[in-house]
């Protein structure tokens, strides 16, 4: 096949491999991206670079080497991450989460499955219900059941089972999602994603013979057993990665929509902002400070919400996936983020209004106000979440109520503390239960808002603390694939990261990986140099020579 005229070098191959593709002839293809991939890098042609090298994952993936995938797939996003196309970084993602769970590794499956639901938010392109970020979550909650079970907190057989329950739901989220994308057809039958549409089997049916519990539940039990002691395990628990064998036949489940009549709206407007609380009522009493006590428990009912990128809300069994209005769900984070102060209804109209008339300001807080009821009312009854006194907004105090960003602070206090006081695997169990609940930057769908901004960048230099905490321990103990995992979901976060260099740097040269150790510097300089115009530090051009030199 010649090239077309006008043809940029290297796409003549590429169009090649994927015709050999469709014959199946993986080999050949493989040869010709390679091939096809050393011209595009030759010529910068970036486009093609990330299209060749996550076809050469497709193929990995689909002769099982996962290793080989996850390289491949890794430089891809490496490329892809400084294009403007959010899609195709939240496909990526999508892909990298699937090798890692082929992998077994959950921990990464869930960091990228939380990413892919943050960029195909921005792309207008994810999935409905956040069942993305809701895999993702359940991806923690397994990496947490591993580690308790490890440690002794929880016996072999009540763990091995509440991990069997987890897997069956998360494999139902990775097929709601594999449906809702091929669906949408974001990926063309020529392109690089195609090759792999059978990753996602069903499980198997003696996993769908009885309805799981909610991620609500699981979380909560999960919670419990970390403070309750238990006898060690017998034995290494293994959790088998999904497999591509597992099949699952379910019914297709439809959620109905309540509609609000326009005149309903107009009418029950003032009346929904009139609720008080009466005098005697504490206003400082809020949900938060009953989070951890037995209200919170599975049979009773109360909020799980997860700030940590796209917002979740449960009620019990119910995600709250569909609400009222077009500012409700902007209105409730705010909400939460200020639950322990009343807010002024000046100040919220004020704040999401501000290019309006007052009493227009006013009259779209209202109608909010009463969206936002009318969409926990479908799922609450009549059980009160917004309330209404002395001119301000607030949660209700005696809502059980569970909050993400809550016990990631506790968490980090707690760790910091054991670390104070030398109780280093104290310290170790605090972070690591911090980095599990970050699924993303705090309130990223308000990423643009000044309200936020400043919790997010504590939360997100606390999470970076957490990460180089336990990677210096890892590495110093010489658990180096640990360490390594850890800081590059530090550079996922900050890429100029210069102690999450540092960490990879010194545990590829410590394994014999000197191309991987100066690989990882060359990524330092070139990332410095392209965003701030600097160069590494006199400390980390001292450690890489030391280090380098070491290996010759």
């Amino acid at each position: 096949m010649k090239s077309r005229k006008g043809e940029k070098p290297g796409w003549h191959l590429y169009r090649r491999a994927i015709n050999l593709l469709q014959q199946q002839k993986w080999n050949s293809a493989l040869h010709l991206l390679a091939e096809a991939e050393v011209v595009f890098r030759t010529t910068n042609d970036v486009d093609g670079q990330w299209r060749a090298l996550a076809a050469q994952a497709e193929i990995h993936m689909h002769e099982g080497m996962m290793p080989q995938a996850m390289a491949r797939a890794l430089a891809a996003m490496a490329i892809v991450e400084h294009l403007d196309d959010p899609q195709t970084c939240g496909l990526l993602a999508w892909r990298i989460a699937l090798i890692a769970l082929h992998q077994g590794d959950y921990r990464t499956g869930s960091a990228y499955l939380q990413r892919a639901q943050f960029c195909l938010d921005m792309a207008g392109a994810a999935p409905t219900g956040g069942i993305l970020a809701s895999a993702a979550q359940i991806c923690a909650e397994i990496a947490r059941w591993q580690q308790v079970i490890l440690q002794g907190r929880m016996t072999v057989g009540e763990g091995e089972a509440i991990i069997n329950e987890a897997r069956a739901g998360l494999i139902r989220c990775l097929l709601d999602v594999h449906r809702a994308l091929t669906s949408r057809d974001l990926a063309l039958s020529e392109s690089w994603a195609w090759v792999h549409t059978g990753l996602l089997p069903p499980p198997l049916p003696m996993l769908t013979a009885a309805p799981p519990r909610s991620l609500v539940q699981r979380f909560l039990a999960w919670w419990k057993a970390l403070f309750a002691l238990h006898s060690p395990p017998q034995r290494p628990v293994v959790i088998e990665p999904i497999s591509a064998e597992e099949t699952y036949a379910g019914d297709e489940m439809v959620t109905k929509v309540e509609t609000v009549d326009e005149k309903d709206i107009a009418d029950e407007r003032v009346a929904a902002t009139e609720d008080c609380l009466s005098d005697t009522q504490e206003q400082d009493q809020f949900p938060a400070d009953t989070a951890n006590n037995s209200s919170t428990t599975s049979g009773i009912a109360g909020l799980t919400v997860y700030t940590f990128g796209s917002l979740r809300v449960y009620f019990n069994d119910t995600l709250i996936d569909q609400w009222e209005g077009s500012r409700s769900r902007s209105l409730f984070r705010f909400l939460i983020a200020h639950r322990r102060v009343p807010v002024s209804k000046e100040r919220l109209a004020a704040l999401f209004w501000p290019d309006s008339e007052p009493d227009l300001a006013r009259r779209s807080l209202h109608q909010a106000v009463y969206c936002l009821r009318q969409t926990f009312k479908r799922v609450m009854g009549e059980t009160p979440v917004v309330l209404f006194v002395n001119g301000c907004y607030a949660l209700a105090s005696d809502l059980p109520l569970w909050v993400d960003a809550d016990v990631f602070e506790e968490s980090i206090t707690a760790a910091r503390s054991a670390w104070s006081r030398g109780d280093i695997e104290s310290a170790l169990r605090a972070y690591g239960r911090a980095i599990d609940l970050y699924q993303g930057d705090y309130m990223a769908e308000e990423r643009y808002e000044d309200w936020a901004e400043e919790r997010r960048r504590t939360l997100q230099a606390a999470y970076l603390e957490a990460l180089h905490q336990l990677a210096r321990v890892y590495q110093e103990r010489g658990e180096y694939p640990t360490a390594i995992m850890l800081s590059q979901r530090a550079l996922a976060v900050d890429s100029c990261d210069e102690d999450a260099h540092r960490v990879l740097i010194g545990c590829y040269a410590a394994q014999g990986l000197r191309h991987l150790a100066v690989r990882q510097y060359q990524i330092c300089v070139a990332t410095l140099k392209s965003q701030f115009g600097l160069s590494p530090s006199d400390e980390l051009e001292a450690f890489v020579r030391r280090v380098v030199e070491g290996m010759n």
